[in-house]
C-alpha cells in the first residue's frame, strides 16, 4: 500500500512537471523518419500541430536524403537554388528559436516534388521564454490544449495515474 502512494505522489510530480511547456524533440516523420513518402500529402499532415519557440525538430534519414531549410517560395515550388542551409548528416536537429514560419526540403531531385517537405507554421511562444528581453519575469503555463507538449503530458498522465491505481488496488 505504501509503494502505491509513493507511486502516485511521484506521478502527480512527473505530471507537474511535464505540463511547464518545456521544449520537445519533435521526430518529423515519426518512426519512419524523414524520408520520401508513398503518400505526397504525408509530411502536410503534421503541418496542423502547433510547435513552440525551443522546440527541437529531430529528422533522422538515410544516406540518400538531406534536410534544406527554404522560402516559402522554395517550398512551394521545391526550388533549390536559394537554400537557407543543407544539412546532409543524420540525424539533423533544428531547433526552434523564433516565431518564423519554417521550411524544409529535401533536395534529392524527384523528392521534393514528391511530397518530402514541411512547413513548420504553428510556432508559439515558450511558456518558460520571456516575451521581450525587458521582462526578466518567466511564467509558466500549461501548454495550449493541442499543442504537441499537451497532447504527450495528456498521455503520460492517464499512463500515470492508471499504474498507480493499478498499484493501489492489487
Amino acid at each position: 500500500m505504501r509503494i502505491g502512494i509513493v507511486f502516485l505522489v511521484a506521478a502527480v510530480a512527473a505530471t507537474t512537471v511535464l505540463h511547464t511547456g518545456e521544449a520537445l524533440e519533435i521526430f518529423i516523420g515519426g518512426t519512419s523518419g524523414w524520408l520520401r513518402p508513398n503518400d505526397p500529402n504525408w509530411y502536410s499532415n503534421w503541418e496542423d500541430l502547433k510547435f513552440t519557440v525551443g522546440d527541437v525538430l529531430v529528422f533522422n534519414f538515410l544516406m540518400d536524403h538531406n534536410v534544406a531549410g527554404v522560402t516559402k517560395e522554395g517550398y512551394d515550388n521545391c526550388d533549390t537554388n536559394n537554400l537557407k542551409f543543407i544539412n546532409t548528416t543524420s540525424p539533423f536537429l533544428f531547433t526552434i528559436k523564433t516565431l518564423d514560419d519554417l521550411f524544409f526540403i529535401c533536395t534529392v531531385p524527384g523528392h521534393c516534388s514528391a511530397g518530402q517537405k514541411i512547413a513548420i507554421t504553428n510556432i508559439q511562444q515558450s511558456s518558460s521564454t520571456p516575451s521581450s528581453p525587458d521582462s526578466p519575469t518567466v511564467v509558466t503555463a500549461p501548454p495550449p490544449p493541442n499543442s504537441v507538449a499537451s497532447i504527450m503530458a495528456s498521455i503520460f498522465t492517464v499512463a500515470f495515474v492508471s499504474m498507480a491505481v493499478m498499484l493501489i488496488i492489487y
